[in-house]
């Protein structure tokens, strides 16, 4: 264990814990472990926190040009889980590193990714920016026919403003360059992949 509070980026998360027995994730801050522990032990809280087991964890992994750890698990109904974060303070990538090689006795392992696998996480980004561009081309063509219902949500009217600043093509055009852009960094990676290390638990 080590006594220190982590500050990390991540979904829902600000900080972590290395516990005796498990690493403990917080969407909130602390200075103090003990203020983290009495925090994430409270059962009423508004706070997202995420406990993993080690005996729970399948892999760790960090890509050498990334700064996104990866920890696969398997959660208390055996579903498995990811859970990816970043330290903000890049010495931290090897305190928690050898922790878990001396501490846990993780292996170690250098890989480089197949490309297929360097890239099947990346395709739903195109997908996703194909998609948010065909739904705005048609609320481009509502305004241009004057048949979009009206709304008075803050967030609703800044949308169609720039929906009808950019108009049918603005939208289309910028589809395509942001769809470009994604599918060339998909290119790269498969071309390319890239190495990673990989730490997994001790067997037993």
């Amino acid at each position: 264990m080590i006594d220190k509070v982590f500050s990390v980026t991540g979904n829902k998360i600000s900080s972590f814990i290395i516990d005796e027995d498990s690493l403990k994730f917080s969407s909130s801050t602390f200075e103090t472990v003990d203020e983290f522990k009495l925090a994430f032990a409270k059962k009423l809280s508004l706070a997202t926190k995420v406990e993993i087991k080690y005996s729970s964890i399948k892999s760790i992994k960090k890509e050498d040009n990334s700064s996104e750890i990866s920890i696969v698990y398997k959660n208390a109904l055996g579903i498995p889980m990811d859970c990816e974060f970043a330290f903000t303070d890049t010495s931290n990538y090897q305190t928690f590193f050898i922790f878990l090689v001396k501490e846990r006795f993780f292996s170690k392992q250098h890989q480089t990714l197949s490309p297929i696998r360097a890239v099947r996480n990346h395709l739903i980004g195109p997908l996703a920016v194909i998609g948010v561009t065909i739904f705005c081309y048609y609320q481009a063509i509502k305004i241009i026919n004057g048949t979009k219902e009206k709304t008075y949500n803050i967030k609703e009217i800044i949308f169609y403003k720039t929906v009808e600043i950019l108009g049918d093509k603005g939208v289309i055009a910028i589809g395509l360059i942001l769809s470009g852009l994604l599918v060339y960094k998909i290119w790269q990676r498969f071309t390319n992949p890239p190495n990673q290390v990989v730490f997994l638990p001790p067997l037993g």
